[in-house]
């Protein structure tokens, strides 16, 4: 079902979407961080992404922010074209599964919110540590590239609690371009260290003006 799937993956989406060093102290991690706080501080913007996933096959998504707390996300899984939505602003949320919008449990709704708020609206806390290196023509444009490697959550199994390095199987690394003229990012790329080629996530961000998310029409009151 495109409605499990959208839950969840919604966790691993936005902690990867702004995952920023917000303790960090070397200039690189400092020029990442100032990166994402201005593209927060534009408060409208899209972020579109692929995530391949060996069990769930590849997700495509495309969230739309107004900050501080409005989001519409749209996802479509596999080759079937599985599609689901799901608008969240303030503390209310509603879903799309292809048969119209519907509430979601004020709990649900509340967890998403809060999410939304500690990893998109406000600096995320995860502590990745990135290094300069350089300029770097890709795609045809020419950024600024910094890279750090990812520490993951631990499995809910596991008996120590929190991110941990020693989690992960292969250590993913994440690569974020930076535009040189707007200081903006404008990529962000997961790949594993193993596997530089292999895109786990890779999401694009666009500046969206004059933006808009409202409750949907056809939501039951």
């Amino acid at each position: 079902m495109i409605g499990t799937v959208t839950m969840r993956f919604f966790a691993l989406i936005i902690l990867v979407t702004l995952s920023i060093p917000a303790h960090a102290d070397s200039s690189c991690s400092a020029q990442v961080n100032a990166a994402f706080a201005k593209l927060r501080e534009t408060k409208s913007f899209r972020l579109q992404t692929t995530i391949v996933n060996p069990q769930q096959g590849t997700l495509h998504m495309k969230a739309d922010y107004v900050l501080p707390d409005r989001m519409h996300q749209t996802i479509t899984l596999g080759s079937d074209g599985a599609a689901g939505e799901m608008i969240v602003i303030g503390n209310d949320a509603w879903s799309n599964q292809g048969a119209g919008w519907a509430k979601l449990p004020d709990k649900f709704a509340k967890a998403v919110a809060k999410q939304l708020k500690e990893t998109v609206a406000d600096a995320p806390k995860v502590a990745t540590e990135y290094k300069c290196l350089g300029d770097k023509v890709f795609e045809g444009h020419n950024y600024s590239l910094y890279q750090g490697t990812l520490a993951m959550p631990l499995s809910a199994e596991n008996k120590q609690k929190g991110p941990r390095m020693a989690a992960l199987t292969v250590p993913k690394i994440q690569n974020v371009y930076i535009d040189k003229q707007t200081g903006l990012p404008v990529r962000n790329i997961v790949t594993p260290v193993t596997e530089p080629n292999n895109r786990l996530f890779d999401g694009t961000f666009t500046v969206v003006p004059d933006l808009t998310i409202d409750q949907p029409t056809t939501a039951a009151n």
